[in-house]
């Protein structure tokens, strides 16, 4: 069963002043599926975060494979 705010404990009342708050709170899976929704495309290139992201991972698999080729033919 769930309590009503404020909880009546019968000598005091807990949480009588609490207000909900209005503010609403948007992550990314929300605005996702709103775009899909209206039918907006986003292409994820735009998006600098993604790009940068992209570029560090080719460059790492890039210094990985040099470095193992480094270590293979080396000896």
């Amino acid at each position: 069963m769930q309590q009503t705010i404020p909880f009546d404990t019968g000598k005091i009342k807990i949480g009588i002043a609490y207000q909900p708050s209005l503010k609403q709170h948007y992550n990314s899976d929300q605005d996702w599926i709103q775009a899909a929704l209206l039918g907006i495309e986003k292409n994820p290139w735009e998006d600098r975060f993604f790009m940068y992201e992209y570029f560090g991972l080719v460059m790492a698999v890039y210094f990985l494979f040099s470095l193992l080729s480094r270590s293979w033919y080396g000896r």
